[in-house]
């Protein structure tokens, strides 16, 4: 649940919001059965442990229809999250979801903005990537 957490604190700092334009695991379709335009974390691999310190690697992708708005997008993400991460910080809980909240943060991006294409509605989709370092805190 920890992306989870992140996708809120994204959410909380003006980024969008969950279930309209920011998205947990998915990347869902509107009404009329297209894509929706916004931005979605996915967790890459497990959960990897070492010392007292968890490890969860992810990917952030973007897709909209003005390639320039969903490069953007991320660029000021992957900013946010040079700026906001490097140091130790905590994560909040995401009710009704989950209690658990998350210290001793570090989030390190693994790349920069890439273009992985478009999909079949011409949508440009963009991916960056990161590992988030941190330890369970209180439920």
């Amino acid at each position: 649940m920890i992306l989870l957490s992140l996708l809120k604190q994204l959410s909380l700092d003006g980024f969008g919001t969950i279930d309209t334009d920011l998205f947990y695991e998915e990347a869902p379709l509107n009404s009329a059965g297209t894509p929706k335009e916004g931005v979605w974390i996915v967790a890459r691999g497990s959960v990897v442990s070492r010392f007292n310190t968890e490890i969860q690697s992810f990917d952030l992708y973007s897709r909209y229809s003005n390639k320039i708005r969903g490069a953007q997008k991320l660029y000021d993400i992957l900013d946010y999250l040079k700026e906001a991460y490097s140091d130790v910080c905590t994560l909040p809980a995401v009710a009704p979801y989950s209690t658990q909240t998350y210290e001793n943060i570090r989030i390190t991006p693994t790349s920069g903005v890439e273009n992985v294409g478009s999909d079949e509605n011409g949508k440009v989709v963009r991916v960056i990537s990161g590992e988030v370092y941190y330890n369970q805190g209180a439920e």
